[in-house]
């Protein structure tokens, strides 16, 4: 589990133009160019979490646009330790990806510094491999479009990252001192023991609780199919 505190203020958006290629490969038909999406995916949805939650200040994050989608995407030379620090843990979600080890993300967003297991929300990543290499997106608990087979990737991977920027910017703010976490979960019949990727240490807690009830609101899933 790994840990990350920083300031938050209220960005203002700034519109870019773009297109698919420029964000995802335009096939996923290999097992590296699938394990390139997922990882792609991944960076984009924590990058606009964190953006839409007004987790990091608007300096920590660089524009890009997606058809009709204005996206935000964390810099790896922003000044924010914050945004560098959650940088740092995708790059190690990338190494137990390619290994095939990492089965989920768990990102946390809590208040108190000595309580980082209650938290008032969490977005959680599951990624599946086999004949079908995906990621599939929650928050609080559970889900809204799908994709298996190449040809529905790009649409369902639009329609994901559009529910990801509706619903976050539907929800109630959260207060100015919040920090976050992520944890890791891996699949244990092919992880070794002692592995963990780098920024990243061992924890015997690995879920959270919730201050209050929390609300299960189903953010999406895509999958591709890998060779």
């Amino acid at each position: 589990m790994a840990t990350g505190t920083m300031q938050r203020e209220r960005p203002q958006q700034n519109q870019k133009t773009g297109s698919w290629a420029t964000i995802f490969p335009n096939e996923q038909v290999t097992e590296q160019q699938s394990a390139l999406f997922v990882k792609k995916l991944l960076a984009v949805a924590i990058s606009n979490i964190t953006y839409l939650r007004t987790i990091f200040p608007e300096h920590a994050f660089g524009d890009r646009c997606l058809e009709d989608l204005n996206l935000k995407i964390l810099r790896d030379d922003s000044a924010c330790p914050g945004a560098c620090q959650v940088i740092q843990w995708v790059k190690g979600c990338f190494d137990a990806l390619d290994k095939k080890y990492l089965r989920m993300i768990i990102v946390g967003i809590y208040m108190d510094a000595s309580d980082t297991s209650t938290v008032v929300e969490t977005y959680t990543f599951k990624f599946s491999y086999n004949c079908q290499e995906g990621i599939s997106i929650f928050r609080n608990g559970s889900k809204i479009a799908s994709a298996y087979t190449e040809a529905e990737t790009r649409k369902a991977t639009i329609k994901l990252l559009r529910t990801i920027v509706v619903l976050t910017q539907t929800l109630k703010p959260l207060p100015d001192d919040v920090m976050m976490t992520m944890k890791l979960l891996y699949y244990d019949d092919v992880t070794p023991q002692e592995y963990e990727p780098p920024g990243f240490q061992s924890t015997a807690v690995d879920d959270f609780s919730f201050n209050d009830e929390p609300m299960n609101i189903r953010v999406g899933d895509v999958s591709t199919v890998s060779g």
